[in-house]
């Protein structure tokens, strides 16, 4: 995995006797060397360890093998990029018997492969969210075109048309048919040619690092936890798009666990890189060009190791892209009159289920508006008294549970059989919910203009392969599509009642990074560190929405022996002072004292400590079962649910 079991050139190549001591007098014609060991090297570069005799710190002599350029590109880029990046600078750049070498910065750390592949501790999430950072960082330079920089940063442009040519090309290599079976080929030339209009288009034109994996980063630990120090090797170094590096990251992400990429992509996404719909498929397909280039300078003999994980790789990415055709896809039905009369016949078998704890039954979605093209499953909102009755009675009647998703103080159950196709979402009475369902329903029956644009909506989503993909959410993008327009119609409703969700939608991320990096973070001139819990099992991020305005977030940490810790609650500036935090506490209260937590903690400020008092809490030790340092300003306080 990794690469590690490559066959490297730089392992069997060996500098002539004396070599590197006369390379270092080039450069520093003053000292002498005391000591050299060779460290690692790739495909096309030998980097020697050396320590001279006046520095007080160790240097590295890297010596490229293949490409005369690679010294000046990574000379300029460590000077472009020094300052905002982790990058080595490089001191000196030179040439002896044909060898291009340079003197570069030693920076201490072990590469992120060795780290995961040794499984030492360390924190997954927190690691490729940094990692997700740095790349958007490398994303943010651009240069006047696509294509490949020569030794001067200049841009020789290259078009994504060349991209479908080379890959079809290498099949016709030698090495490439030895390896790969026929059967392999054919398949390799069906997915180049379905899915060609993935390669990124000619109008990108960021800096791409070129061979941006976990062996070519540096990480140390520091203060206890494992951080990047150095991104190395930029004599691959190009410009046009981001997807080339995210799929060399993601290259093996299939031996990771979740968090590898899951931890990475939100990252990028977090901090402004849009990906592409389809970007799950253009990575594929980069990555078999690359692997492709790659088999095609392996001779067989030579490096069996690195032919049989190519081979290994691309058998993976042809099940992928086949897999990907297999997608349970959103489908779409022409209104059925039919529908409201499965509702009719549902409704008093709900109620039987339910006995005296229902209250009302409405039948909402897309199905309850007549002459809308919808999905065709019916959507039913079932009010009950008490939210936490026995859902065997609903199971009885072949309802299934299936938790609350988005909505924190929701049941949802559902039928899926031959004749059946039900959503059932359960509500406590007064629940904003039930009216939000409602007036969404009712507008769109009272209104065919925007029935019909709503239609129009859907038919788009579906044409998008994003759609029909969950893209690192409980959702598939043609859920999440529609936000806008849902949100538009209950604003022109008059929907205006306080109601809560985790953070699904990328604006309710948006809004979660807002509040943190506006009330917490900002202020005091830092980086928010703890984005990695965004993805975390044990971390809940929770919007308060007025109406459709996000006035308030809250950061809850689930901790053992049935203990939450509010990490932090904000309430926009613009919204204090009229009870909104409160309710949104209140709410949050009941949602984990039904997850079964019996007391919530909290590290409060002098300035909100009158907030968490007037709410039932009084001064408890915090007791963080992870011990992190406590501001010895901040009170602890604490309330039993």
């Amino acid at each position: 995995m990794f690469k590690v079991d490559w066959e490297k050139t730089s392992v069997t190549y060996q500098l002539p006797e004396g070599m590197a001591e006369k390379m270092v007098r080039i450069a520093y014609p003053d000292e002498t060397l005391i000591s050299s060991e060779v460290i690692a090297g790739g495909c096309a570069n030998l980097n020697i360890k050396i320590q001279l005799e006046n520095q007080n710190k160790p240097l590295i002599l890297r010596v490229y093998l293949r490409d005369k350029d690679s010294a000046d590109r990574e000379q300029k880029l460590s000077a472009l990029l020094k300052g905002h990046l982790p990058v080595p600078l490089t001191h000196y750049i030179g040439e002896f018997e044909g060898h291009h070498f340079a003197i570069t910065e030693f920076i201490s750390g072990i590469s992120l492969r060795d780290l995961l592949l040794k499984c030492a501790p360390h924190d997954l999430t927190a690691l490729m969210s940094e990692v997700g950072m740095i790349l958007s960082k490398i994303i943010a330079y651009e240069f006047s075109k696509p294509g490949i920089l020569n030794h001067e940063l200049e841009v020789i442009p290259y078009e994504s048309s060349d991209v479908i040519k080379f890959a079809q090309g290498c099949l016709n290599d030698n090495n490439v048919l030895s390896v790969l079976d026929p059967s392999v080929i054919a398949e390799i030339k069906k997915a180049i040619k379905q899915y060609a209009s993935s390669v990124p288009t000619d109008d990108e034109k960021h800096l791409v690092h070129g061979d941006f994996d976990p062996a070519n980063i540096l990480v140390d630990k520091i203060n206890g936890s494992w951080v990047v120090t150095c991104i190395l090797d930029w004599e691959f170094a190009f410009s046009w798009s981001c997807l080339w590096d995210v799929a060399n990251m993601l290259r093996y992400a299939h031996k990771m666990p979740p968090e590898f990429q899951n931890s990475f992509i939100d990252a990028l996404q977090r901090n402004g890189i849009k990906l592409p719909p389809d970007w799950h498929t253009t990575i594929h397909l980069l990555n078999l060009s690359s692997l492709l280039d790659l088999l095609k300078q392996s001779d067989p003999k030579d490096h069996p190791h690195r032919c049989a994980d190519i081979r290994e790789l691309i058998n993976h990415i042809l099940s992928e892209l086949n897999n990907m055709q297999k997608i349970d896809r959103v489908e779409i039905k022409p209104y059925d009159p039919n529908w409201p009369h499965i509702f009719e016949k549902e409704a008093p078998l709900i109620r039987q289920a339910l006995r005296d704890n229902c209250i009302a039954i409405y039948h909402v979605g897309s199905t309850s508006v007549p002459g809308l093209a919808a999905k065709p499953k019916i959507d039913i909102i079932a009010v009950v008294r008490n939210l936490f009755f026995n859902k065997l009675q609903l199971e009885a009647v072949e309802y299934k549970y299936r938790g609350g998703f988005n909505i924190p103080l929701r049941r949802s159950f559902t039928i899926r059989t031959a004749d059946k196709n039900i959503n059932l979402h359960v509500f406590e009475e007064n629940d904003p919910e039930i009216e939000l369902n409602i007036l969404f329903r009712d507008h769109l029956r009272e209104n065919t203009s925007a029935r019909d644009e709503y239609a129009l909506l859907k038919y788009k989503l579906i044409a998008e392969e994003s759609s029909h993909q969950k893209n690192n959410s409980i959702y598939k993008g043609y859920t999440l599509g529609k936000h806008d327009f849902i949100q538009n119609i209950l604003k022109k409703s008059g929907f205006n009642k306080y109601r809560f969700v985790l953070c699904t939608h990328t604006l309710e991320w948006a809004a979660a990074k807002h509040f943190r990096d506006t009330y917490f973070f900002g202020p005091h001139g830092i980086e928010d560190p703890y984005t990695w819990t965004f993805n975390h099992e044990e971390h809940a991020h929770l919007v308060l929405y007025q109406g459709t305005e996000i006035v308030a977030y809250a950061h809850i940490q689930f901790w053992p022996n049935q203990r939450a810790a509010i990490r932090i609650i904000a309430t926009d500036e613009n919204k204090r002072n009229q009870n909104s935090g409160s309710q949104f506490l209140a709410l949050i209260e009941k949602w984990l004292k039904s997850l079964g937590v019996k007391s919530l903690h909290a590290e409060s400020r002098q300035s909100s400590l009158r907030f968490y008092l007037k709410n039932g809490y009084t001064e408890v030790p915090f007791n963080d079962p992870e011990n992190h340092e406590s501001d010895p300003n901040d009170v602890p306080v604490g309330k039993v649910l």
